[in-house]
């Protein structure tokens, strides 16, 4: 039964306000006992190698093993850097349950406790657990536990054999608690993701209604089968962290009073495998929490006489956005009688993309759109410099949260922000069709996104973002949920905005990728085409992609050809004109009901990459 004693310190510790980001990696923490940069980069470093287990790596094992049994000790390096902590701690319980807890939980009792505890008690959100540089996902391996098990002398036995926590006999209507185990187990020996084996438990109406139960009165709902159902919790925050980001935070706050009230027995030695299906929560890859952008200036309007001003007090990247702004990064546009600033705005790194970004760059110039500024690191700064009258800044940090963090610096600044993928081609100029499309609503929209053509999914490819106070207060709290990770914000945090969908049927159109997406008309009239190039997937997901169509980026972007320029220029006209008929779905975008659903994993060819061990587990 959940006691839920620990919600009050959630709902407490999660509205706290900071002045900065934390420093969730510790890269500015001085500290006098550990080296925190040192601690981490051997950690990566071993983990990436992965040629034995974290808890038995020497240097890493004595570094634990010289503060665990000091709660003291442990209490200060929490309050420097809880992250490296957590890892620690991992080390220390490993290191013990391998050497001295074959036979009984005592001897790891409380390191166990102390590490629980911080992952699932404190202040720190399993979305920052789970995609932090620290190697904390990799060191829940301890398939070993489960091989205690299969001593009948040993605790482990008792424990995992005992018929309450394998809830057998349980059933939640037609669907039985044992099957699910099975299925997890079935899933996890083959190396596959648990997902794909248990769908159809999950989506059983019997356990959707548990779901609706659960998350309506979270307080009063009582499972029959706890562990099981932690499992199935776990399995619908990994569905939601990939598919339904926005709802994955209402299962994380749930989790937490869950796995707070579980021994560290339970979420490492149970036969539901609780900890392999946390590390399966999000199959990303490994995320540095920098953000280059100063909290202040992004979580709050800046009181400034100028923009210029922020040159002398501002972080890099800022002070070099304002520094464009006063070049030709933004430029002046009216609206409706009123004068703004206007920018365009991409954010790309990589090989496999850089290769093409003078072409993206020069097809925006031709198109007598100066003022479009190009955010990457330093391969991407270096490529865009050498192109003229290119804005170029240089944006370090390889995080998805940029594609937020960009246009509220803009905002910030006064400036309004049209952010573009890499993966589009503009056709001719936006602006003026942006201007005619903003002035043809009696309320002008904050917020104009692109849409679907097939159904009423919103697709965040084009997104232009008017700097309004409610738009910028309604854009925070994205950053509040991925740095401060609190589940729900005061109404006044989350402002009504007014907000449309851009032309999906051809100004603003797709390729024909999916089922639901395409344009329709006049070719002559596509403003950005967004060509669904789809290898993001490769850059941040932890999986194997199979991408359809690689030569997007050669179709619209190659203008050499080994021939004179000029014939080079036709074959590309050649090759775009028969993707846009091969793509095209008619004269007219017809009116459609659909509505937005998330793509089935089903849909979608993905593959877990091969993950060590995991496919040696045996049950007692």
């Amino acid at each position: 039964m959940i006691l839920w004693r620990h919600i009050g310190l959630f709902s407490s510790s999660l509205a706290f306000l900071k002045s900065d980001f934390t420093d969730w990696d510790c890269r500015r923490v001085d500290s006098k006992l550990v080296l925190w940069n040192t601690l981490r980069e051997v950690a990566v470093a071993e983990a990436d190698a992965a040629e034995s287990a974290l808890f038995t790596v020497p240097n890493l094992v004595s570094t634990a093993s010289d503060f665990e049994t000091s709660p003291e000790a442990i209490e200060t390096l929490f309050s420097e850097c809880p992250l490296g902590t957590i890892f620690l701690l991992e080390i220390a319980l490993g290191s013990c349950m391998l050497n001295r807890g074959q036979y009984s939980f005592e001897p790891c009792e409380a390191t166990g406790k102390r590490l629980m505890e911080f992952m699932f008690q404190r202040n720190v959100s399993i979305a920052v657990l789970l995609t932090t540089v620290w190697p904390i996902k990799q060191a829940f391996d301890m398939e070993f536990v489960y091989g205690f098990g299969t001593d009948t002398a040993s605790q482990w036995h008792t424990f995992q054999n005992d018929p309450f926590h394998k809830c057998a006999g349980m059933s939640a209507g037609s669907k039985e608690w044992e099957l699910l185990q099975d299925l997890i187990w079935t899933a996890v020996r083959s190396e596959h993701m648990v997902f794909a084996k248990v769908r159809d438990f999950i989506f059983h109406e019997d356990i959707q209604d548990l779901v609706t139960d659960q998350l309506e009165q979270p307080q009063s709902f009582v499972p029959e089968c706890f562990l099981g159902w932690v499992a199935t919790l776990l399995i619908k925050a990994s569905v939601t962290w990939h598919m339904e980001s926005f709802v994955y935070f209402s299962y994380e706050q749930v989790l937490k009073g869950y796995l707070a009230d579980l021994t560290f027995w339970e979420f490492f030695g149970s036969t539901w495998l609780l900890s392999v299906l946390l590390g399966q929560v999000c199959v990303m890859h490994r995320t540095i929490n920098e953000m280059d952008f100063w909290g202040s200036e992004l979580l709050k309007d800046p009181h400034i006489n100028s923009i210029g001003s922020l040159r002398l007090k501002a972080s890099p990247i800022f002070s070099a956005t304002a520094a464009a702004v006063l070049g030709e990064g933004a430029r002046a546009y009216r609206v409706n009688g009123e004068s703004r600033l206007l920018t365009y705005a991409v954010y790309v790194w990589g090989e496999a993309f850089l290769k093409w970004l003078p072409a993206y760059i020069k097809r925006f110039h031709s198109l007598a759109v100066y003022n479009l500024m190009v955010f990457g690191d330093t391969a991407t700064y270096q490529v865009c410099s050498a192109i003229q009258r290119a804005v170029c800044l240089q944006l370090d940090t390889k995080n998805s949260l940029h594609r937020y963090t960009i246009p509220l610096a803009l905002m910030n600044l006064g400036v309004d922000a049209f952010i573009l993928d890499f993966d589009i081609y503009p056709f001719q100029d936006p602006t003026p069709v942006l201007i005619s499309e903003l002035e043809s609503y009696s309320v002008m929209p904050e917020f104009l996104i692109s849409g679907s053509f097939g159904d009423a999914c919103i697709c965040n490819a084009l997104a232009f973002y008017r700097s309004t106070p409610s738009l910028r207060d309604f854009i925070r709290p994205f950053f509040v949920k991925a740095e401060r990770l609190a589940p729900w914000l005061p109404d006044r945090a989350r402002p009504g905005i007014a907000w449309a969908v851009l032309d999906p049927g051809v100004q603003f159109s797709s390729s024909a990728n999916l089922e639901t997406s395409g344009w329709a008309g006049d070719a002559e009239d596509i403003v950005i085409y967004h060509f669904f190039y789809g290898a993001w997937l490769d850059a941040e997901v932890a999986m194997a992609i199979d991408v359809k169509d690689r030569e997007m980026f050669d179709i619209f972007y190659n203008t050499s050809c080994g021939k004179e320029p000029q014939v080079c220029e036709d074959r590309r006209n050649q090759r775009i004109r028969k993707h846009l008929v091969a793509n095209r779905r008619g004269d007219v975008r017809n009116h459609t009901e659909r509505a937005c659903f998330s793509l089935p994993y089903s849909s979608v060819d993905l593959e877990p990459v091969p993950k060590t061990g995991l496919g040696k587990l045996s049950r007692a």
